[in-house]
C-alpha cells in the first residue's frame, strides 16, 4: 500500500500517470507484482503502467511463478466464480489527475470501475458487454471512415470514441489483456489518422464541420481522454490538444471565426454538447483557452437561432420546449453543463439541470427509465407504448449518465433510484442478450426487439456499451462520512475512504431476485470509523437492516447511514421485500396496469405464454393478492426459458361478443423487462378489467 501511494503521489507530481518502479513479485493465490512499465513480470500486462495478473498469460514466470492460465472461454453466461476469479486480479487504477481541481467537488465520489466487480443479475450483463461486443468489434470498421474519407454515414466517426469510451471502462473493471491490446491498436491507428492541422473527422474539407463532425470530433476526445486518464499512457493528450486547438481556431464569436451554431443539427445542440470533453481537457491541461471555448458555447445559446437550453430551463419551461426538443443532443448538452459546473461553480448551470429532471421524472419518463419517443420529448404524459421510436438507446445512456452526473454532485438518492431503474430496465432491455448487439428503439409493446450488430446503422450501436461500461462506476460511491451502496448485485466493492483508508465489501445476494442482501466488512487496518450507507429503494416500504445481529430502522428513498467502528468480518444484513406491486395506468394507460418486482419491470411473453397468446385476456383485479402473482420454481422456469426469471398471475379471458362467459384464472406468465420479447410479441401495460 505504502509503494502505491508513493506511484500515486510521483504520478500526481509528474502529471504523466504512472512511473517506473520495480518490486517483488509476491505469489499468494496469483503472481502479482508492483513493478510497473518496462520492469514486469512477464507473465503480467502492464501495458501504460496498468498491472494484471499472469493467470491470463500463458507464458512461464521470469521470477518462478507457476500458475497456470486460465482460459475464459466463450460461455455466453459467466459464472459468478469465474467472474470472482477473473476480477481479483486487477490492481489498483490510479486515474492521470486532473490539473484544475473543480471549485464545487462531488458529494458522492463515483467509483473507477475496477473498485466494483459485479456477479449477479447485472454482472453476467457486464460480461457479456465486453466479450460479445467490445471485444468482437471490427477495429477496421471503426475506423474506416477516418482512413478513407468521407465516412460511410454522417456520424460515422462518433462510433471509435464511443467504443474507446466503454472499452477503457470494461478493460478498467476486468484487466482483460486481449481487450488492452485492442484498445492500444485502435488509439494508435486513430492517432495515425489525424491530419496536421489536428482534424480527427470523417468529413472531407470543404465539408468541414457540418452536420455531425463537431459532434465527431467530441466522442474522440471522450475516447481518447478516458483511455488517457485510465490508462497513463499520455501519448493521445497531444492528439486532443491538437483537436481541441484547432476547434479554438476555427469556432468562436471573434471575427472570422463559424459560430458553434453553424451547420449543427438541431438548433446548434450537436455542436454544441462537445461542451463535455472540452471541460475535461480544460481540467487536465489547465489551458485556459479551452475553458473560454466551453463559455463561448454556453454564451452562443442565448444567442440568435440558438437552442437558450439553461435560460430556458431555469425560467420554468419544460425540456419539450427548449430548443427543437430532441432528447439525446439536449441531454448530452446538459451533462456537459454540469462538468462546466464543476470546473466554475456557475450555480445557475446546476439549476437548470435539476429543473430538466424534475421535469422529465414528473412528466416525460417511462416506467422503464428511458424518455423520448421519435427521439424528441413531448407534451406531458405523452409516452406511447407500442410506436416503433421509443426509447432511443442513445437517449437511454445519456439519461443514465445525467443521473449519475447529479448522484455524484448531490449525493441525493433520488438519483440511484433512477440510476436503477434505468439499468435493470431499460438499458438492459435494449442490450441483446448475449450482449453482442443492440435495438436503436425499445418500445414497451411490440412483436420484438430489433436487435443489431452492424455499426452502418444506427449510432446506438456504440452508445449502449457505455452505458453497460459505466454500471460499476456508480454502484456504490464514497463521501465524507464513510461508503456508500448503491446497487445491490452480488460481488464485491473495494474502496478507498476520503481519508485513505481501503474497506471492501462482500455483498452476497440473488437481488433482485432474492430479498436479502448481506453485506461483510473487511477494513484493511483491521478497523475503523466510518459510516456505511446503504440507500434504501422507494419501493422497499418494509426494509429492515441488521448489524452483526441487532436491529436497525430504515426508510425507504433514503440512504440508512450506519456508523460505527467496523471490524474485518462484521456483516450487516439488509432485507429488501419484493412484494409484487401493480401499478394503475393513468393518461394514455388507462384501462392498464404494469407488474413490477422488486426494481423489475414484468413484462408478458409469447415465448412463455404458447397458450396465452397478446390481446386475448385481461386482469380482472386491482389488487394483486388476488391476482395469485408466484415466483415460477427455478428448475421449471429453465424449461420454459433458460437464464430468465419467470413469474405468473391469473387472468381472464377477453370475450369475443359482449356478455359471454369468460374463463377465469388462467396463468399468465411474466418475464423482466430486460429479457423481453427478444424474438417474440412482448407487452408492459396489461389490460385490466375496471
Amino acid at each position: 500500500m505504502a509503494a502505491a501511494m508513493r506511484l500515486r503521489e510521483e504520478a500526481a507530481i509528474l502529471g504523466a500517470g504512472w512511473s517506473r518502479k520495480a518490486g517483488a513479485c509476491r505469489r499468494k493465490r496469483l503472481c502479482r507484482s508492483i513493478h510497473l512499465c518496462t520492469n514486469v513480470c512477464a507473465n503480467e500486462i502492464a501495458i501504460g503502467g496498468r498491472l494484471r495478473s499472469h493467470a491470463a498469460n500463458p507464458f512461464p514466470c521470469p521470477r518462478g511463478c507457476t500458475v497456470p492460465p486460465m482460459k475464459l472461454g466463450s460461455c455466453l453466461i459467466v459464472s459468478a466464480a469465474l467472474l470472482t476469479v477473473f476480477n481479483a486480479r486487477a490492481a489498483d487504477v490510479l486515474p492521470l489527475p486532473f490539473v484544475v481541481p473543480a471549485k464545487v467537488a462531488d458529494v458522492q465520489s463515483a467509483l473507477i470501475a475496477d473498485q466494483a466487480h459485479l456477479e449477479g443479475f447485472l454482472g453476467v450483463r457486464i460480461a457479456a458487454n465486453e466479450r460479445n461486443r467490445l471485444l468482437a468489434i471490427d477495429e477496421n470498421r471503426l475506423l474506416e471512415g477516418f482512413r478513407k474519407r468521407p465516412g460511410r454515414q454522417p456520424w460515422d466517426g462518433e462510433h471509435v470514441g464511443k467504443w474507446l469510451h466503454a472499452a477503457t471502462l470494461a478493460w478498467v473493471n476486468t484487466g482483460d489483456p486481449a481487450l488492452r491490446a485492442k484498445l492500444d491498436l485502435v488509439v494508435r491507428e486513430l492517432l495515425k489518422c489525424q491530419l496536421p492541422d489536428g482534424y480527427l473527422g470523417t468529413y472531407v474539407p470543404e465539408q468541414r464541420w457540418t452536420v455531425w463532425d463537431v459532434w465527431a470530433h467530441k466522442y474522440n476526445l471522450l475516447g481518447l481522454l478516458t483511455y488517457v486518464r485510465y490508462t497513463g499512457d499520455t501519448t493521445p493528450l497531444a492528439a486532443c490538444r491538437r483537436m481541441a486547438d484547432l476547434l479554438c481556431h476555427d469556432i468562436g464569436d471573434a471575427p472570422g471565426q463559424r459560430s458553434i451554431l453553424e451547420g449543427s443539427p438541431h438548433v446548434g445542440m450537436a455542436h454544441s454538447s462537445i461542451l463535455e470533453p472540452m471541460v475535461w481537457l480544460y481540467r487536465l491541461t489547465g489551458e485556459e483557452r479551452y475553458l473560454k471555448f466551453c463559455e463561448m458555447i454556453v454564451r452562443a445559446w442565448d444567442g440568435p437561432n440558438g437552442p437558450r437550453i439553461v435560460t430556458d430551463l431555469n425560467a420554468g419551461r419544460g425540456v419539450h420546449q427548449v430548443a427543437n426538443a430532441k432528447a439525446y443532443e439536449m441531454l448530452s448538452c446538459i451533462n456537459g453543463t454540469l462538468e462546466l459546473y464543476r470546473a466554475t461553480g456557475d450555480a445557475r448551470l446546476l439549476r437548470a439541470a435539476r429543473a430538466a429532471w424534475a421535469d422529465i421524472v414528473a412528466q416525460r419518463l417511462y416506467l422503464t427509465g428511458t424518455c423520448s419517443h421519435h427521439e424528441h420529448f413531448h407534451d406531458a404524459f405523452e409516452l406511447p407504448n407500442a410506436l416503433q421510436n421509443v426509447g432511443e438507446t442513445c437517449v437511454t445512456v445519456t439519461w443514465l449518465q445525467f443521473n449519475a452526473h447529479l448522484l455524484a454532485l448531490t449525493g441525493e438518492p433520488a438519483f440511484a433510484e433512477e440510476l436503477e431503474r434505468t439499468a435493470y430496465n431499460h438499458l438492459l432491455g435494449a442490450q441483446q442478450p448475449d450482449g453482442a448487439g443492440w435495438a436503436y428503439y425499445v418500445e414497451l409493446e411490440g412483436r420484438r426487439k430489433p436487435f443489431s450488430q452492424d455499426l452502418t446503422g444506427h449510432c446506438c450501436l456504440s452508445s449502449g456499451p457505455r452505458g453497460v461500461a459505466l454500471i460499476p462506476t456508480f454502484a456504490g460511491g464514497v463521501d465524507a462520512e464513510g461508503a456508500v451502496v448503491n446497487l445491490y448485485d452480488r460481488g464485491e466493492m473495494r474502496l478507498v475512504l476520503r481519508d485513505g483508508r481501503r474497506v471492501t465489501l462482500r455483498v452476497d445476494t440473488d437481488y433482485p431476485l432474492q430479498e436479502t442482501v448481506r453485506l461483510t466488512v473487511t477494513a484493511a487496518e483491521g478497523s475503523g470509523d466510518f459510516a456505511l450507507k446503504l440507500r434504501i429503494p422507494a419501493w422497499a416500504r418494509q426494509a429492515s437492516v441488521s448489524c452483526n445481529g441487532l436491529h436497525v430502522s430504515a426508510s425507504a428513498g433514503a440512504y440508512q447511514s450506519l456508523r460505527r467502528t467496523w471490524r474485518t468480518g462484521d456483516t450487516v444484513e439488509l432485507r429488501l421485500p419484493l412484494e409484487p406491486r401493480l401499478l394503475l395506468g393513468t393518461h394514455g394507460n388507462v384501462g392498464r396496469a404494469a407488474v413490477l418486482y422488486g426494481p423489475l419491470v414484468l413484462a408478458a411473453d409469447d415465448r412463455v405464454n404458447p397458450d396465452l397468446k397478446l390481446g386475448t385476456f385481461q386482469l380482472y383485479h386491482r389488487d394483486i393478492a388476488a391476482l395469485k402473482f408466484a415466483v415460477v420454481p427455478a428448475a421449471e422456469a429453465a424449461a420454459l426459458l433458460p437464464n430468465t426469471p419467470v413469474f405468473t398471475v391469473i387472468t381472464s379471458t377477453v370475450p369475443e361478443v359482449p356478455h359471454a362467459p369468460r374463463q377465469h384464472n388462467l396463468p399468465l406468465r411474466l418475464i423482466p423487462y430486460a429479457n423481453a420479447g427478444a424474438n417474440s410479441p412482448f407487452q408492459v401495460w396489461l389490460p385490466i378489467w375496471l
